[in-house]
């Protein structure tokens, strides 16, 4: 993330914070998949729609996540302005657990559980990220059925 994405998802998730709480990890991340077949459904029904005159791909919507020692936040990017639109979900740390993480070829991902509810998200991190982001999300949050 650059500089001027991590100052706006910063100034966006301060409010938020404890006092004394500090975020230690900012990343772009996508909660949804795209799958080569819808990708490519949609551009050949939109040529043929079009007569060939366009073509249209899906993309996930991009999720900031903003993580320190205690919680988890999810915002939605503004994909125009590249600020986070509005918040999405507040995550407790303890109580999470994960999956390990599937190296893909053009992403990584894991999928957090909370043991309170037994709901599951699903995080996908591009495979080029120049952070290591994805390191300290998983170094914090334990995998599940892992003794702690």
């Amino acid at each position: 993330m650059n500089g001027r994405r991590s100052r706006a998802l910063l100034k966006a998730v301060t409010p938020m914070l404890e006092p004394g709480e500090q975020i230690v990890a900012m990343s772009l991340v996508n909660l949804s998949e795209i799958s080569v077949k819808r990708n490519l459904a949609m551009g050949v029904a939109a040529a043929v729609l079009s007569g060939g005159t366009m073509i249209a791909a899906a993309a996930p919507t991009p999720i900031y996540l903003a993580i320190s020692r205690e919680r988890l936040f999810l915002f939605v990017a503004n994909p125009a302005f590249a600020k986070p639109d509005r918040h999405l979900a507040t995550f407790p740390l303890r109580g999470l657990a994960r999956t390990e993480v599937k190296n893909r070829v053009l992403k990584k991902s894991f999928d957090l559980v909370d043991a309170s509810s037994g709901s599951a998200l699903r995080l996908f991190f591009p495979a080029l990220v120049r952070n290591n982001s994805l390191d300290i999300v998983a170094g914090l949050v334990p995998v599940a059925g892992a003794t702690v």
